[in-house]
């Protein structure tokens, strides 16, 4: 995990002084992408707000932009307060709002590129006072980055903005757009006024980035969700509705349009079941307020990660900190490693929020995340807001993908460290090896395994983690029963196999197989539950 720490001074000093090139330079022009070809995915679609009066802020938004090649005059620094919160209107009008409204009200050029508004690092994410009947007032308040999707009525009272996002497929039967992917042209046109928002903020200028450096490794062409799961759990007694379940994840797991994802259930509640959701792409639940941990949302076998949504008030009261205001939902699950995750700034005195449906059919699509959530997000207003970065993309599914690399007859995307014993007997001149084994490693196409090919397997994975067996299946941090009737359906005989990702965590020997050297490693972790006798019938494995 990532130190909660302020930047280190060297570190902070690197990214000043790139900000003061990159954010004071000259301004680039417009880009000249026509409004009906442009999309979200696009550096210059996107305004990128900063604090001007912090450090730490600047620092990102010049690292900020060299990740995402934002143009110099889509960077925009605001003087603003550092606290999270804003007291009241007139705050969040004067130091985010009122500046970002009168810029592109300004520049008509700007505008008719900009289709979302990222509020970053650094600047405060919610304002004012949610009113709770009769008068006392609840924590949080309004979102920032929501009120930035609509800015046109922010000098209304808090209670009188909220209001209906009319880019929502839902308000018209539908799961995504029937017409298509959302353009600059199609925004300006139905849309007016209406913009795209995300916001990005941590405990500290590592986290932050580490946002970026998820959703830039989930979009690694090499990168794919198959193997991994769309976690859910809509029912808890305490859900504030009579039947108990979050009806709009319900229907998502039960919609024809998803058919096709690999959901599995499991139970945040439940006495002698889990919490843990391993190997998991998504994660939507409901209903807890506090007491969030890292480690609830497990450590053993994560997967990809890509998002976590859970149904409450108060989930991004703060993410700033894992445990201020007794542990809320985002930070906790954005600690834990997820590179996004949705909450509400306040009390959201509703049970329709951003819809669990809508949000992965867009990603499916190999939409940003920033336009997902905005298709998503049923108000304007409010206290919804997305954190992470929003040109995430996930541009392999759950789908198994086609190898790039073949080596001894196996389909995989890329090389990798047990390669490397076969790459040196290629170097070692002809007939060191096999012409078919060599040739599998001409990345080139030059006739010939060398160090330039070499350099290429270096950095096929040099920044991917290794998969480590671990023989846990279930990922309940132990190797039991459990797992040993998963080694039983997972075994196979010697040799080159199709594993399914789960399987894996019994290839001991990273061969591609589940035999009896992979048992051998498991029966040595193998730990019983009670005095539960443990017979080996592996029948016939080879």
């Amino acid at each position: 995990m990532l130190g909660s720490g302020k930047a280190s001074e060297g570190m902070r000093a690197v990214f000043v002084a790139q900000g003061a090139l990159l954010l004071l330079g000259v301004a680039l022009s417009a880009s000249a992408v026509d409004p009906a070809e442009r999309t979200a995915d696009l550096p210059d679609s996107w305004l990128v707000l900063y604090n001007s009066s912090d450090a730490d802020s600047t620092a990102w938004a010049a690292w900020y932009q060299q990740q995402r090649g934002i143009p110099d005059d889509h960077m925009v620094g605001l003087d603003a307060s550092a606290n999270e919160h804003l007291p009241n209107l007139n705050a969040a009008q004067s130091q985010i709002i009122g500046p970002v409204r009168d810029l592109l009200d300004s520049d008509a050029a700007l505008e008719s590129t900009v289709m979302g508004i990222l509020l970053g690092y650094g600047l405060p994410g919610h304002y004012g006072d949610r009113p709770a009947p009769p008068s006392s007032p609840l924590p949080g308040g309004a979102s920032l980055a929501d009120a930035l999707q609509d800015m046109y009525d922010d000098d209304l009272p808090i209670d009188e903005q909220d209001d209906w996002n009319l880019a929502n497929p839902h308000l018209f039967g539908a799961i995504l757009p029937p017409d298509g992917r959302i353009t600059k042209a199609k925004m300006t046109s139905s849309w007016p006024g209406l913009y795209m928002v995300a916001r990005i903020d941590a405990p500290s200028l590592e986290e932050a980035m580490a946002l970026t450096q998820r959703a830039q490794q989930l979009a690694d062409p090499d990168y794919s969700l198959f193997g991994e799961f769309v976690w859910y759990d809509y029912y808890d007694p305490c859900f504030p509705h009579y039947t108990g379940e979050w009806y709009w994840l319900r229907e998502a797991v039960e919609a024809d349009e998803l058919v096709d994802l690999p959901w599995s259930e499991f139970d945040l509640d439940g006495i002698d079941e889990s919490s843990e959701t391993p190997h998991d792409a998504f994660r939507f639940d409901t209903y807890q307020l506090y007491g969030w941990q890292p480690s609830d949302f497990g450590t053993t076998h994560p997967g990809g990660r890509v998002l976590a949504w859970h149904l409450n008030s108060y989930g991004a009261l703060t993410v700033r900190s894992t445990t201020d205001e007794n542990g809320v939902y985002v930070p906790n699950a954005l600690a834990a490693g997820y590179a996004s995750a949705i909450g509400a700034t306040g009390e959201p005195f509703t049970l329709v929020g951003p819809f669990p449906d809508t949000l992965v059919a867009a990603l499916r699509e190999g939409w940003t995340l920033g336009e997902a959530y905005f298709l998503a997000n049923p108000s304007n207003d409010h206290v919804w807001t997305l954190v992470g970065d929003p040109f995430l993309t996930v541009p392999n599914w759950f789908e198994e993908v086609t190898a790039a690399f073949d080596i001894y007859g196996e389909a995989r995307l890329r090389p990798s460290l047990r390669d490397v014993p076969a790459f040196r007997a290629c170097l070692g001149g002809p007939g060191s090896s096999s012409p078919e084994v060599c040739a599998a490693f001409d990345l080139d196409g030059d006739g010939d395994a060398d160090l330039a090919d070499f350099a290429s397997v270096q950095r096929s994975f040099a920044d991917l983690p290794m998969r480590v067996a671990s023989g846990d299946y279930d990922g309940d941090h132990d190797v039991d029963r459990h797992d040993f009737d998963q080694f039983r359906r997972c075994a196979t005989p010697p040799g080159p196999a199709e594993l399914s990702l789960p399987c894996r965590e019994f290839d001991f020997d990273l061969d591609l197989d589940v035999d009896l050297r992979d048992f051998l490693n498991f029966q040595c972790l193998f730990r019983p539950h009670g005095d539960q006798e443990f017979v080996a019938d592996l029948g016939e494995v080879g």
